[in-house]
This record gives structure tokens, sequence and C-alpha cells, in this order.
């Protein structure tokens, strides 16, 4: 009797475990999944997505980081160092949202009237040149965002150049913040920079033809990594730079 209990609680077992990996495989694929093929990133259209929301009316929100910095670079191609500057001014901004805000403003006011962002600004404008555009070609109609940039370009094109050399530092600045980058070459923390001296030395070496430092910059999101990124950018390159000017910090009284 005890020997016939254990057969029916052995066979009921294995009924339950049969029965327990009929109902899993339910829930299973019949075959092995399949490797999904990968997508190469398809190269984004700034005048398209910029037009989606001048003309099309979506909202800051959804633009993604890749159509904004692809918008960006589009703006600076065409517009040069107005464009340079607004760049400037989203490098000081920490939130997506709000540089993405920034920018459409930007383009309503110098480019677009339908690109303004409705909602209250949340970042400061004052590095921006405000020149607003002829009467006679603000109220044109603009058949793209794209095409409203090439025709600005011709009349604002003088009014840059004449405005370019009053924006360069004197050589003298130069050299004061040429001594200051000096000092973090050579050991000082590059947390204690402040965030005045990042945009001054950054300024500076765009001067001396290297603007890549502040596109690699803008894509960096925390201050202080940004601060420590251009510390290091300098001591690889500070062997290329027009180092003379700091030599005088050496004969400054301490």
């Amino acid at each position: 009797g005890v020997a016939a209990g254990r057969r029916d609680e052995v066979c009921h077992t294995s009924r339950a475990s049969l029965m327990s990996k009929a109902f899993e495989a339910q829930f299973q694929r019949s075959g092995p999944a399949s490797p999904r093929p990968e997508r190469e990133s398809a190269p984004v259209d700034a005048a398209s997505a910029l037009k989606r929301f001048t003309e099309g009316g979506e909202k800051a929100d959804t633009m993604s980081g890749k159509e904004m910095y692809a918008i960006v670079d589009m703006l600076k191609r065409e517009h040069g160092a107005e464009a340079a500057a607004l760049e400037a001014s989203l490098l000081k901004v920490k939130r997506q949202l709000d540089k993405k805000i920034m920018l459409l403003d930007w383009v309503g006011e110098h480019v677009s009237p339908a690109a303004a962002v409705e909602k209250p600004r949340r970042a400061s404008l004052a590095d921006c040149t405000n020149t607003a555009p002829p009467a006679a070609e603000a109220a044109a109609p603009l058949a793209t965002a794209a095409d409203a940039i090439k025709r600005q370009q011709a009349s604002r094109s003088s009014a840059t150049q004449e405005a370019a050399p009053a924006a360069a530092k004197p050589p003298a600045e130069d050299g004061r913040i040429a001594r200051m980058a000096a000092l973090f070459v050579e050991g000082k923390d590059a947390l204690s920079m402040t965030g005045g001296e990042m945009f001054e030395v950054i300024g500076w070496l765009k001067r001396l033809g290297h603007a890549e430092v502040e596109d690699s910059l803008i894509r960096v999101r925390l201050q202080g990594d940004k601060k420590t990124q251009l510390v290091s950018y300098l001591k690889r390159n500070w062997a290329t730079l027009p180092t003379a000017a700091a030599e005088p910090a050496a004969a400054e009284p301490a």
C-alpha cells in the first residue's frame, strides 16, 4: 500500500510538471528570435526639420537633440557670426528643452516670426545680436525657413564683417587669458575655474582657430565635466598654442 501511494504521488508530480511546461510553452516563441537588423542613422535634413517648427506648428519639446544640433549648424553656415553668438548662448543653458525654446525664439526673431515660442522664455538672449530683418522682407510670405535664411544672408553679411573687428578682444586681453589658462595647464584644479573664465578660454581658443572645442563642449551636460574636458584639451594642445603671451606671468607681483 505504501509503494502504491508513492507511485501515485510520483505520477501526480510528473503530470503537474508536464502541464506547467506546456503552459509556459504557449507564451514562448516557436523559433529562435531573429536578430533585428541594425539601422544606420540617417542624416537630418535641417531645413525640413526647421520647417516643421516654423510652419508645421510642432512644439519645441518634440524636437530631437540631433535635429537641434543640425539646425544650429545650418544657421551657423548661413548666418555666420550671429548664429555663432547664438551657439555660445546655448552653451550656457543647462536644460535641453530650454535650449530648444531659445533656438526657436532666435529663429522667430531673425528668420521666421511663426517660429517664436508662445510660452515665456527661460533663457536670456542678451548675447544674440538683435537685428530685425528689413520691413519689406518681414512682410513678405516665407516659402520655407531655409529660403528665408538665404535671402537674409546677403543683406547681413556686410554688417557682420563690419562688426567683427569691434567684437575682437585686444591682444592684451588675450595675454591675460593665456596666463590664466597656463595656470590650469600647470596643475590648477579644473573645477576651481569659474563659468566666466571657462567662456573666456573657449573664446580665446576659437580666435586661435580651435573652434572644434566649442562644438565638443556644447554636447556636455554638466558644468564640471565641461571644465575638466576644456583643461584636458588645453594640456593636449598647449604646445601648439601661441603661449608667449603667458610668459610675463612670472614677472607679475604676487
